[in-house]
């Protein structure tokens, strides 16, 4: 009975998981297509300040939105019946906060010089608004576990914020422009998500709201909200002291190493996003532990072989996309940041397990730890290493949090295994190492023949050492088909 009820927690998991990975896959190939054009287009300054600009949004953006969304996640999968009401208390509390946080900040940070101009803060704060209301409505649809119609509308604002983008890019707007086409692909996705949240049986006038309403979507945040707000500032600190400290040229150089880390995390939000609510949903302590440890595979099956790539071709990956301008001065920044995007997943995969416990101060804790970790080596070693040093400390930082939240967990007594999901992985990432190194051929080429060594090898060591991680890859292969 047990195995039957683990098989159902997996298979409804990995049914969400493949249909916001698919989303998110099309959404950041968008993304990383905008962002390409617009590294060769405008002048290293100007795609550094949009950048900068963009990182202060998310910040702020990231306080506003406190801990509404993991206690909506929390209290309207464990009682349904409560989601709408406190999906509506959620939009008016984040937006409450929001409104004068965004003002302030365009008035404040006017005069700071990694920003450039005043005009590209202001439209990138403003995306601010329609993406935290875009946010609650994804987070109603993980709480219904269904995924499909908040991740159509996902695709839609990606897709419309790159063609926005590229037609002010083609008119010669510059960073303006490009600000403003981020604005309204932001506002087309958050119309395509309330046409989306039609379907999620959420529907709550704001007219028949009550205090108790409020008061529920409030209670227990504050521990969340500020978990919440310092891995935000973990994630994005590094470029808000670089800017400060080197400018927006050294911004530039280090977003285009950063913009193909967050391209490939994608994973580890679309696990993290299917498998949340499914941990909220259970009492038993297997089931939790499954889950994050087939989260952890899956995460290894792609970051791994991510960090192989970066640490052989990453000056060719980085030449062919964004040009011989960055290349060279972006390579070393990719190799140091690469190892996060495996760091970053099992630190959140863990971080679920602690917050499903209700182990808050925890989750701060550790996130705070790393925080003050990453702020002192950034504050060491940007003026001696630049872009580069900003790297170190953030790789570092992640290996801090997730070391500190595997001791909560042990402490908890239910620490979930690390290393034993990562061998298969592990050690056909290193067989793809020695082939590039090996290869002498055209990139592209490489890479496609480095994959298809990749998976063979992966496969003949899962069959023989872990052959659960190739069912359940092959069962998220096939529910993509079918999302597809």
């Amino acid at each position: 009975m047990a195995e039957q009820v683990i098989s159902a927690t997996t298979q409804r998991a990995a049914r969400n998981a493949v249909v916001r990975a698919v989303a998110e896959v099309l959404g950041k190939v968008a993304t990383l297509a905008w962002t390409v054009a617009a590294a060769r287009m405008l002048p290293a300054d100007d795609f550094g300040a949009v950048f900068y600009a963009l990182t202060i949004m998310l910040v702020l953006t990231s306080l506003a939105a406190w801990g509404f969304d993991s206690g909506l996640t929390r209290r309207g999968s464990a009682v349904p019946e409560s989601l709408p009401r406190l999906f509506r208390a959620t939009q008016v509390w984040k937006s409450a906060l929001s409104v004068p946080l965004l003002l302030a900040a365009g008035l404040l940070l006017a005069g700071v010089p990694a920003v450039g101009s005043w005009t590209v803060l202001v439209l990138m704060l403003a995306a601010g608004l329609p993406e935290l209301w875009s946010q609650t409505i994804r987070t109603a649809a993980a709480c219904r576990q269904v995924s499909a119609g908040v991740s159509t509308a996902l695709v839609v604002q990606r897709v419309a914020t790159a063609a926005a983008v590229l037609a002010a890019l083609g008119a010669g707007t510059g960073a303006e422009g490009v600000a403003a086409g981020f604005l309204a692909g932001t506002v087309v996705g958050w119309l395509a998500h309330v046409l989306a949240a039609r379907r999620l049986d959420v529907r709550q006038p704001l007219r028949g709201l009550e205090r108790a309403d409020l008061a529920a979507a409030v209670r227990e945040t504050v521990l969340v909200g500020v978990s919440g707000l310092v891995l935000m500032l973990l994630f994005r600190v590094d470029v808000l002291i670089l800017g400060q400290l080197e400018g927006a040229g050294s911004v530039a150089v280090y977003t285009v190493a950063y913009r193909l880390l967050e391209t490939v995390l994608f994973v580890t939000y679309a696990i993290n996003a299917a498998v949340l609510p499914v941990l909220s949903s259970t009492r038993s302590r297997e089931t939790r532990l499954l889950g994050c440890e087939r989260a952890i595979a899956v995460g290894g099956f792609v970051y791994l072989p991510f960090v192989a790539v970066a640490l052989t071709e990453g000056e060719d990956v980085i030449d062919l996309l964004f040009g011989a301008t960055y290349a060279g001065p972006a390579a070393p920044v990719l190799a140091w940041l690469a190892p996060a995007a495996m760091l970053l997943a099992l630190a959140s995969f863990t971080d679920s397990l602690l917050h499903v416990l209700g182990r808050h101060r925890a989750l701060l804790a550790s996130s705070s730890v790393a925080l003050g970790v990453n702020v002192a080596l950034n504050l060491a070693l940007i003026p001696v290493l630049g872009a580069t040093g900003a790297a170190v400390a953030t790789t570092l930082s992640y290996l801090v949090q997730a070391v500190v939240v595997l001791t909560f967990l042990q402490r908890a007594g239910e620490r979930p295994r690390v290393l034993s999901p990562l061998l298969s992985s592990g050690a056909a990432s290193l067989v793809l190492v020695v082939l590039l190194v090996l290869l002498h051929l055209p990139v592209l080429v490489e890479l496609v023949v480095g994959a298809v060594v990749y998976l063979g090898a992966w496969l003949l060591l899962v069959r023989r050492f872990a052959p659960e991680q190739q069912q359940v890859l092959v069962g998220l292969v096939r529910r993509r088909r079918v999302a597809a």
